[in-house]
């Protein structure tokens, strides 16, 4: 499998991944999902990388650099002023789970923002989730606490100092 960041060209591919794996969900609650008008790709909005199988993507991750989505974390976790982003968007297509994809691509995620400087990681996670939630605890990031994302999304946050 080759690892490779997502860039608006993959858009298609994105969104067909995004369905696939919205579909699959036993529990609908565990992602909060893309809308199409999303600039998740533009270049400078988040930084996805994902893993292909030949033309297949099998899994992805981003960090999330967006004020919209981070705005409500900051004033959770305190951190105003610092340099955060989130681990987000983790997903992996059902006949690949249990080869911790999600795990290896977070690890490139967290050794890229903190090469780029980052002082804090933070992840919101569903806490029922427990493939993410071992998979954040794993790479270090500590629970903060329990709260309704977006006023209706029940996740654990957590957060990583770099």
């Amino acid at each position: 499998m080759e690892t490779r960041h997502l860039t608006t060209s993959d858009r298609k591919i994105f969104d067909e991944f995004n369905g696939v794996i919205l579909d699959a969900l036993k529990n609908k609650e565990w992602f909060i999902p893309f809308d199409k008008d999303d600039p998740v790709l533009e270049e400078g909005h988040d930084y996805f990388i994902g893993y292909f199988d030949g033309d297949k993507l099998a899994a992805i991750s981003a960090l999330i650099f967006d004020e919209h989505f981070l705005g409500e974390l900051r004033e959770i976790t305190g951190l105003g002023g610092k340099k955060i982003a989130e681990v987000g968007g983790s997903m992996v297509l059902p006949e690949y789970r249990g080869q911790n994809l999600m795990l290896q691509l977070n690890r490139k995620l967290v050794s890229y923002a903190r090469d780029k400087g980052y002082e804090y990681l933070v992840a919101t996670v569903h806490p029922d989730n427990v493939a993410s939630r071992t998979s954040a605890e794993t790479l270090g990031f500590k629970l903060h606490s329990r709260f309704m994302r977006k006023g209706r999304f029940l996740r654990n946050l957590y957060v990583m100092k770099l």
